[in-house]
């Protein structure tokens, strides 16, 4: 189950550059009932290459008052034969110092898909204050066991060398129902919640360093993405049995600080 390539962390790679600036204290809770185009955008036309299948489409991703935001993949081939499936990605607009990130997700339960909400910052996407490095912290569910969820974190690693997976295991079928998943990122650490509990913390050490707000603020990103059989051994094996995998996320929220709370 160890993460062998870089994963929804390289979805921007392959963008135009772009440079926006931080935000700084624009607290905010969106149920994704609707698209909030103040806060975020959809990616919407372009492909990111192995190990992603499907290409970005804005369709992909729907709202609805009972569920929140769905990003559905789907096999829909171009008429040029250069792509078969589609799928989506949710993104803010701004980048986000530290604070706590949260969001209620119900992810994809198929081999093969990737559900994920991270935190990230790159070379080709980045605040006008950033080093334009990679940096990412990630909470991801690999299709083919929802009793796990996967954390992750880079810090300035263009080449995606030093990754930090852990897993999570779960009492529950992830699937099944929302949970609420956290990210309170500090300058002294990271930490993750389930349903307001704390699974996991890194600490920011010398050997080992977490990201920085001075090296680059982050964007919230949510997305759902077909892997390449070649990785396979991680994240299973899509068998296209006629299924249309979606996640479900609503309820999204961050507060500023490094005080913010994760309510129990």
């Amino acid at each position: 189950m160890k993460s062998l390539t870089p994963l929804a962390f390289m979805a921007c790679a392959f963008l135009s550059p772009s440079i926006f600036a931080a935000n700084t204290n624009n607290n905010f809770v969106d149920p994704l009932d609707t698209l909030n185009s103040d806060i975020w955008w959809k990616s919407d036309g372009w492909s990111n290459g192995f190990p992603f299948v499907n290409r970005w489409e804005g369709e992909a991703v729907t709202f609805s008052e009972d569920q929140g935001m769905a990003i559905t993949l789907s096999k829909t081939p171009l008429s040029d034969g250069s792509s078969d499936y589609q799928s989506g990605e949710l993104r803010s607009h701004d980048f986000y110092r530290y604070g706590c990130f949260e969001a209620d997700i119900k992810p994809v339960n198929e081999p093969g898909v990737v559900s994920a909400f991270f935190l990230f910052a790159g070379p080709y996407d980045k605040d006008e204050n950033s080093n334009g490095m990679h940096n990412e912290i990630d909470i991801e569910f690999s299709g083919d066991n929802t009793n796990v969820v996967q954390i992750n974190y880079w810090t300035n690693d263009d080449r995606y060398e030093n990754s930090n997976e852990k897993l999570i295991y779960l009492n529950f079928d992830a699937s099944e129902d929302y949970h609420r998943y956290a990210i309170k990122w500090t300058n002294k650490q990271i930490k993750w919640y389930i349903d307001g509990e704390l699974v996991h913390t890194e600490k920011n050490t010398p050997e080992n360093p977490t990201p920085s707000a001075k090296d680059s603020s982050l964007r919230i990103m949510a997305n759902v993405w077909l892997t390449d059989s070649r990785i396979s051994n991680w994240a299973g094996e899509y068998t296209e049995a006629g299924q249309t995998p979606t996640a479900y996320f609503r309820n999204v929220s961050y507060t500023q600080g490094a005080k913010c709370k994760i309510a129990p």
